[in-house]
């Protein structure tokens, strides 16, 4: 009878995972707070010190450039460059992979993206462009761009661009033209509702 409760309790806790007991967060040194104060933007930092599971696409920014310089370094931490320009890239991390990248002397600064999947939403020059902002430390500075959405959109849509901080311009049906800041782009990739991102026609010369 105990094992029979033992299996059903088993069970329980892998059907609904949110019965188990929370992770404790884990300890961080002095010199470890430090590197997320400094290095690591606000998602960065909820994901280390709330001990959660995370697999995203990182922006970090070098301080030299990505593929001639750093590429020895990645391939010794097993981390997969997903595209790179100058001394910025895209990395699929994991959250072990965060405090020792922090902790490379080479590495500026590392911004949460989003989940690797999301990335094919970008059009390339766009994602160029971004990271090419990132690298010149101008991530806060807006940036004209262009939206499409899978569905007509709706006034949710609007207030999910007002409360990221992005500003709308126009509406051409699916199609919506915005400028806003790159570092709240996570934001906005967290909605499946924005099928597509692409720079307007200056955007790559601002």
């Amino acid at each position: 009878m105990i094992r029979r409760l033992a299996a059903l309790l088993c069970l329980a806790l892998l059907v609904f995972p949110g019965c188990k007991e929370d992770k404790p967060p884990p300890e961080l040194s002095t010199g470890d707070k430090e590197l997320l104060r400094t290095k690591a933007d606000e998602k960065i930092g909820i994901i280390i010190t709330q001990n959660l599971p995370a697999l995203f696409a990182g922006v970090v920014v070098f301080r030299s450039d990505a593929f001639l310089y750093q590429s020895r370094m990645l391939d010794a931490a097993n981390l997969s460059v997903l595209n790179s320009f100058g001394n910025t890239a895209i990395l699929q991390l994991n959250s072990p992979d965060i405090l020792p990248l922090l902790k490379e002397p080479s590495v500026k600064k590392v911004f949460y993206l989003c989940r690797q999947g999301t990335l094919a939403r970008l059009d390339t020059p766009f994602e160029l462009d971004m990271l090419r902002r990132f690298g010149d430390g101008k991530e806060d500075q807006p940036v004209p761009f262009r939206i499409r959405f899978r569905q007509p959109p709706e006034e949710k849509d609007d207030q999910l661009l007002k409360a990221a901080g992005f500003t709308v311009h126009s509406r051409a049906g699916y199609v919506w033209s915005v400028t806003g800041p790159l570092k709240r782009l996570p934001r906005l990739l967290e909605s499946d509702r924005i099928q597509f991102y692409e720079l307007a026609s200056n955007g790559g010369t601002k």
